[in-house]
């Protein structure tokens, strides 16, 4: 029975470790949502820039407007860059904690596993002992009988 409660206290721990997990991979997803949604904002304004440099074009553009435009559309390229790569970042770090939360509710069911079987073998000891416990009072209460 002492080996069941170590296993008992395992099984917590464990548990315990399954929700840090999960934890950390909710951190994680929102940390890539974040970041996802920042590159969504900045490719909308990026399309809008690009939209207003066409009707520019159609309507006339003078020299000056035409340098910021570059400047600024430049500007937004070096952010555009590194905001794919901290979406990327965050994606790997996601699918990291994703394979962690995984390993951790695998050992969970593990130690569950082996929880239910040293149950199961105790509740059959404790049956057969119960059994040989019918059968030596049937043999006293025959030989009494004799």
């Amino acid at each position: 029975m002492n080996d069941l409660n170590t296993f008992q206290k395992l099984y917590q721990v464990r548990e315990q470790e399954l929700d840090d997990a999960r934890s950390n991979y909710n951190r994680a997803v929102d940390h890539f949502e974040t970041e996802a949604n920042k590159l969504y904002e900045l490719l909308k304004s990026k399309e809008g820039l690009e939209k207003q440099l066409d009707n520019q074009m159609t309507s006339g553009i003078k020299v000056d407007w035409m340098t910021s435009y570059y400047n600024y559309f430049n500007l937004i390229q070096d952010q555009e860059s590194d905001l794919q790569k901290k979406v990327h970042q965050a994606r790997l770090n996601m699918y990291k904690k994703q394979d962690a939360v995984q390993a951790a509710h695998q050992e969970l069911k593990k130690i569950n596993k082996i929880i239910d079987n040293k149950k199961e073998k105790q509740h059959q000891l404790n049956k057969q002992a119960e059994l040989e416990f019918l059968d030596e009072i049937a043999v006293q209460h025959y030989s009494r009988a004799k």
